[in-house]
């Protein structure tokens, strides 16, 4: 009798190290109360005691914009009012991708204590860079809104075939944050290597000019191998057109996404276990 029961009992199958670490992320996602508290604190303690707090995220890119987007229109002989919003909007999504990447270098480094007290998964500190990253955008994206209005191009419901481009850009941006927030907790020079290199990029990627502007002079390998180029057109062509973004913008993004996720998918495999030890 002892037997028979003992052979009707269900088995437990170990979890292989893949199938943990997509445990672990779904489990993060359900936690959203705890990575949105986190990020939100983030938001407030980076404007703790200022005089107008987060509204410095909307006069700082109003400067720049105004600034440079007036001579950058001169100088590249285009009409400021489709040059702006192609500028304005351009320049929110690079900030938010820089800061998810440069951030995300430090998600577990600056959450060592909690990583090493609790037992939350550590996916967590990582949508916590996220929702840190997003609060600009979306100042950002409703600035962008206003100098369309003022620029008297107006809103359309064309628009909204910008919401592909969101999700494959937040798709993106975890990818580029749990690869930096890996490989940052073992080689701790990497963000500011990362940092020097987005410097770099900044110059070389159609933010402040148009991919025409390049083509008339023979560099588009400039734009054409910059994978960072089509996740901000992913967005900047639907909002400042009304149009989808051209097939090859989506592809280009998935095939980089998949490439993304490939080596997120080895780095955490390699290193998810040993990130107590590491830090």
């Amino acid at each position: 009798m002892s037997t028979s029961a003992e052979s009707t009992q269900p088995t437990t199958v170990p979890m292989t190290p893949i199938s943990q670490l997509a445990r672990d992320n779904l489990a993060a996602l359900s936690n959203w109360r705890v990575w949105w508290h986190l990020g939100m604190a983030d938001v407030r303690n980076r404007f703790a005691k200022s005089f107008i707090g987060p509204a410095w995220i909307l006069l700082n890119l109003a400067l720049w914009v105004g600034g440079i987007g007036i001579i950058y229109a001169t100088l590249f002989r285009q009409p400021l009012e489709t040059f702006l919003p192609f500028l304005t909007i351009g320049f929110v999504v690079w900030g938010y991708l820089t800061q998810t990447i440069t951030d995300g270098g430090n998600a577990f480094v600056f959450a060592e204590g909690y990583i090493k007290q609790f037992t939350y998964p550590k996916q967590i500190y990582v949508l916590r860079v996220m929702v840190n990253a997003v609060v600009p955008l979306v100042i950002g994206v409703v600035i962008f809104f206003f100098v369309m209005l003022i620029m008297g191009r107006g809103l359309n419901v064309g628009m909204f075939w910008a919401l592909p481009g969101v999700v494959l850009l937040f798709i993106a941006s975890y990818l580029h944050a749990t690869i930096m927030a890996y490989a940052s907790a073992r080689f701790r020079d990497l963000p500011h290597g990362m940092t020097a290199l987005l410097q770099v990029l900044f110059f070389v990627t159609p933010v402040f000019f148009t991919v025409d502007v390049l083509r008339e002079r023979g560099l588009d390998f400039v734009y054409k191998y910059n994978p960072l180029y089509y996740l901000i057109e992913g967005l900047r062509h639907p909002l400042t057109q009304w149009t989808p973004a051209p097939t090859e913008i989506y592809v280009s993004t998935g095939i980089y996404i998949g490439v993304l996720a490939l080596i997120a998918l080895l780095v955490a495999l390699r290193l998810d276990r040993r990130i107590v030890y590491i830090l």
